[in-house]
């Protein structure tokens, strides 16, 4: 599924679509490589590429919808772009995802779930603080309550 944007530029409008990794502008197909690649995170990427007379920004985060930003601005919301940032204290809640790596298949599992939901709830700006914290204790403890019920119940199975 294509993600598209209608942008206005110096009185021009432009079509940017993001198809898979690479960008459409007004249907020239642009791929998205080392040369237009800014930053690379954990659980991101930027790209910058120009758009018009501007340069467009394209953030790409796990288990969220890409964002075009032009000019601070994001063009889906045309609220004001809050650059990606992991607090320090959700770090926290990804080594105690990490651990979960220790329980087996099952839990390597809740754990890659956990860090993405954990990544996704800690830089959403939008909620208060407090609410992301506990969200993410709240992630962390059905993660952790997952994994040991399902191992429960296969032993109670077994025996």
């Amino acid at each position: 599924m294509a993600k598209a944007w209608n942008v206005k530029i110096d009185e021009q409008t432009y079509t940017v679509k993001m198809k898979g990794s690479n960008v459409e502008i007004n249907g020239e197909k642009l791929v998205l490589n080392k040369k237009y690649k800014k930053k690379t995170g954990l659980v991101h990427e930027e790209y910058e590429f120009p758009v018009g007379s501007k340069t467009a920004l394209l953030v790409r985060k796990n288990l969220s919808a890409p964002q075009l930003v032009i000019d601070g601005v994001d063009c889906a919301t045309g609220e004001q772009y809050v650059p990606f940032k992991m607090p320090w204290w959700s770090y926290i809640f990804v080594i105690l995802h990490l651990i979960n790596f220790l329980n087996g298949a099952i839990g390597g599992l809740a754990a890659i779930v956990g860090i993405g939901a954990t990544t996704a709830i800690s830089t959403n700006s939008r909620m208060n603080i407090v609410v992301r914290i506990l969200l993410n204790a709240v992630v962390l403890i059905l993660a952790y309550a997952v994994v040991f019920g399902l191992a429960l119940a296969v032993a109670g199975v077994a025996y």
